[in-house]
Order: C-alpha cells, then sequence, then structure tokens
C-alpha cells in the first residue's frame, strides 16, 4: 500500500516537472520585446485570458500584426519541447475592444502541429469574426488577440485593424505623391527656364556669327582695294623704271656714236696732230677717254 502511494506521488512530480518544461508561445506576444524565450510563455484562463501579462501597460508598446483587409492575420508559434506539452496547435479569442474584458471566439485557418516531435515554428492563420472591428489602444484601432495551445500554454498578440493601416499607409503615400508632383513642377519649370536661356544663348549666337561674317566680308573687299592700288603703284613703277633703262639706252648709244672711231684711227690723228707728244702726258689721257667712251658704249 505504501509502496503504492509513493509511485503514484513520483508519477505526478514527474508529470509537473514535464509540464514546467512544456513551453509554447505565439510571436509577436504581447508584452515582449526582442526575441521570444521559454520564460516568456504563460498560461492562459479565463480570468486571465493573456496571463500574468499587464494589458494596460503594453498593448501600445508591443509589436503589433496589420489585419489583412478580409480580417485575417497570420502570426508565427514556437514550441520548447516536443509532445502535447510542446504542441503548436491552438484556439483563438479576439477581445475589439482591447481591454482583455471582452473575448469572443475567432477561427484558426491555418494550425500547427498538436503534438510535434522537434522543436521549431510554425505559421498560424487566424480569421477574425465578421463585422470585428478594433477599437482598443490609444490610437483606437487595436485588438487583443488570446492563444491558447493543446497543452494549455499561449499568450496574447496584438492586431491592428486594417482599416487604420491603409489609411496611414495612403495617407504617406498621398504625401509622397504630392511631393512627387511638387517637384515634377518644378523640374517642368526648371526645363523651361532652361530653354528658354538656351534660345537666347543660341540667338546671340547667330548675331554674333552674323556681324563676324559682315566684317570679314568687308575685310576682303578692303584687301582686293589694297591689293589693286598695290598692283598698280607696282604697275607704275616698272613702267617708269623701263622709260629710265630707254633713256640710258638711248644715252649710251649716242656717246657711243660721237667716240665709235676707231682706236687706231685716234691714235693715228692724235699722232699727226701732236707727233712729238706719244707716251707724253697727253697720250695717255687721251688713252683714258677712249676707255671712258668704250665703257659708255
Amino acid at each position: 500500500m505504501f509502496s503504492k502511494s509513493v509511485v503514484a506521488l513520483a508519477s505526478v512530480i514527474l508529470s509537473l516537472s514535464f509540464q514546467v518544461h512544456a513551453h509554447a508561445g505565439v510571436t509577436p506576444a504581447l508584452g515582449v520585446a526582442g526575441t521570444f524565450a521559454r520564460s516568456d510563455v504563460q498560461r492562459p484562463s479565463t480570468a486571465k485570458p493573456c496571463g500574468n501579462t499587464n494589458i494596460a501597460q503594453t498593448i501600445d508598446s508591443s509589436t503589433a500584426i496589420t489585419a489583412a483587409a478580409n480580417g485575417s492575420f497570420a502570426a508565427t508559434i514556437t514550441n520548447f519541447n516536443g509532445g502535447v506539452d510542446g504542441s503548436r496547435q491552438v484556439t483563438a479569442q479576439i477581445d475589439p475592444t482591447g481591454t482583455g474584458k471582452s473575448f469572443t471566439a475567432a477561427t484558426v485557418l491555418q494550425n500547427g502541429d498538436k503534438s510535434p516531435t522537434d522543436v521549431g515554428s510554425q505559421q498560424l492563420v487566424v480569421q477574425m469574426p465578421a463585422g470585428a472591428a478594433c477599437t482598443g489602444g490609444a490610437t483606437g484601432d487595436k485588438c487583443l488577440v488570446s492563444f491558447v495551445t493543446a497543452g494549455g500554454f499561449g499568450n496574447c498578440v496584438v492586431v491592428q485593424s486594417a482599416t487604420a493601416a491603409a489609411g496611414a499607409g495612403n495617407s504617406t503615400a498621398a504625401g509622397t505623391a504630392a511631393s512627387g508632383t511638387a517637384a515634377a513642377g518644378t523640374a517642368a519649370a526648371g526645363t523651361t527656364g532652361t530653354t528658354g536661356t538656351t534660345g537666347t544663348t543660341t540667338t546671340g549666337k547667330g548675331k554674333k556669327k552674323s556681324k563676324a561674317a559682315k566684317q570679314a566680308a568687308a575685310a576682303a573687299a578692303q584687301a582686293k582695294v589694297a591689293q589693286a592700288a598695290n598692283a598698280k603703284a607696282a604697275a607704275a613703277q616698272a613702267q617708269g623704271l623701263a622709260k629710265a633703262e630707254q633713256h640710258k639706252v638711248k644715252q649710251a648709244r649716242d656717246v657711243n656714236a660721237v667716240v665709235s672711231i676707231d682706236d687706231d684711227h685716234l691714235e693715228g690723228a692724235f699722232s699727226l696732230t701732236f707727233p712729238n707728244q706719244q707716251g707724253t702726258r697727253a697720250a695717255r689721257a687721251l688713252r683714258r677717254a677712249e676707255e671712258a667712251a668704250h665703257e659708255l658704249a
């Protein structure tokens, strides 16, 4: 009898020890910042649907899951040991007020393993009741969802209304679009200004080119006139030189005609006139006159 009592007591203790280490929880968890750990797992109950977590103090600081337009959302469950005690299969309840006092059943569309043989994570997909509108939290658009596993563990998560999230997204998108439109207007204005400036610059260049062309043509005409004048002056100078040369030639011919007396005859005439003066100064003067006459010729 005593031995049976000891065995029963040992079984209870062993069972309790297994349950202490049997944990699974859903993320992002209410009141948990950073990586979800075994110690963050709660044991939800009717009196405490979110376990020992203080809802009022954590609903606005916790990471929220944004629901889809059809009211569905996804979450992740992670177990820390296998078997039913580490079950990843859950049931879900939702409190649209975010106070933890008005939970109603939600539909789990995609569930996890009831008795996993491993430790790991699975994705859960939950559908909120039709017409449910999240009104909790400081922003007035948050719901609480309580998850309980087949092993009795779990916790709460925060879900944000799809309408509110879409509104925030649309406001941001509208602001971005407005900024883009303003930027486009600025770009258009800049393009117009640039085009105008370019046109003015091009016109100025055209005028400068036209003026330069006229100046070049005038310079060319002046050069032609100067060239013609120079040519005329050169022709006149050449003509004058030619006349001067002709005059010299005529003078030389006249001198040659005067002194074209044969040297022998001149010497003979000199001998007849001055028979005793050959070889004298007079004779030498006569020879020089002859030489000069020949040079002129």
